[in-house]
């Protein structure tokens, strides 16, 4: 699993959430067996889409996986067997984001479904999309996810699609620095649906592609208890978090409780880079606010670059 901060989590969370913002494409055919295994225990095929009891996507050989005992499917205007396809491709980047992991028996089959979905997007339709009770499995490491919903608008006549995404009840196992990451997470951004094809190829298919996809976040909100962060801005995404650039305006509610659970998990790199976060901040009340900048792997809050690593 990705090992990040719950600070960086603005920059990583606009990486995610841009890959799964291809999901809603038409595939042109199932998922190459050397990219990917479906199995579900019960399906219905609906007037709105596809649902499934036990759903479950794995790589070939069973070391990453996603399994939720239920999930929701929407789409117009597509066949039963496209809907599927479609269905399987939305899970599969759910996955890719979230665990980082490149195949690339992927690629071809997720470049064309790309192709598809911006002319989808452009023919204006949209897509809603439900997981339940679900977990990610990457190796030893496990995501719980009590409920994970995707919905993306038709593309506006300038070719940009409006998307909304949000996860509640997150839980970690395994995972290097779980103490810092959200338990709950909300954001509403757009993107071009050009930009979409090559983005998908690099989050699930080949790790060297670095496409730049131009991402407006109208608002990132992620949390753990009483701390709360907030931020809008934009990001350029590429697939790779180190070569992913963004700059907005971020906020962090209780960023002292912040600062007490990176020292509790001996990051001490993360602590002094928030003390100094801190120090340059501007107060009001319970809210720590700044301008922010990241890129090339470091975060600059007015001004200042902070150590992260």
């Amino acid at each position: 699993m990705k090992h990040n901060s719950f600070l960086y989590f603005l920059v990583r969370g606009v990486v995610s959430l841009g890959a799964i913002a291809g999901a809603g494409s038409s595939a042109l055919a199932a998922a190459p067996s050397g990219c990917a295994l479906i199995r579900h225990a019960a399906m219905q095929d609906t007037p709105q889409g596809v649902t499934y009891d036990g759903f479950s996507i794995s790589t070939p050989d069973g070391g990453t996986r996603l399994n939720a005992a239920h999930y929701v499917f929407r789409g117009q205007g597509a066949s039963a067997d496209s809907l599927h396809d479609q269905a399987e491709a939305a899970a599969l980047l759910l996955v890719s984001a979230m665990s980082g992991l490149h195949n690339g028996a992927c690629s071809n089959w997720l470049a064309a479904q790309g192709r598809q979905v911006a002319a989808t997007l452009k023919a204006g339709k949209g897509y809603d999309l439900t997981w339940q009770n679900a977990t990610v499995v990457h190796g030893t490491a496990q995501v719980g996810l009590g409920s994970v919903r995707y919905q993306m608008q038709p593309a506006t006549p300038q070719q940009i699609s409006s998307v909304s995404l949000s996860m509640n009840g997150v839980s970690f196992h395994n995972v290097a620095n779980q103490g810092l990451l959200p338990s709950a997470a909300r954001a509403v951004f757009s993107l071009p649906a050009n930009e979409l094809p090559a983005l998908m190829d690099a989050i699930g298919g080949r790790s060297t592609a670095s496409p730049a996809v131009h991402a407006t976040i109208s608002s990132l909100e992620a949390s753990q208890g009483a701390i709360r962060l907030q931020g809008h801005g934009q990001a350029t995404l590429t697939g790779n978090v180190g070569n992913t650039s963004a700059s907005g305006h971020l906020e962090i509610a209780n960023l002292e409780s912040l600062i007490e659970k990176a020292r509790s998990e001996k990051q001490i790199k993360l602590a002094a880079a928030l003390v100094v976060a801190r120090l340059v901040s501007h107060r009001s009340g319970e809210q720590n606010t700044w301008d922010t900048t990241w890129e090339g792997g470091v975060l600059t809050v007015n001004g200042f670059p902070l150590p992260l690593r």
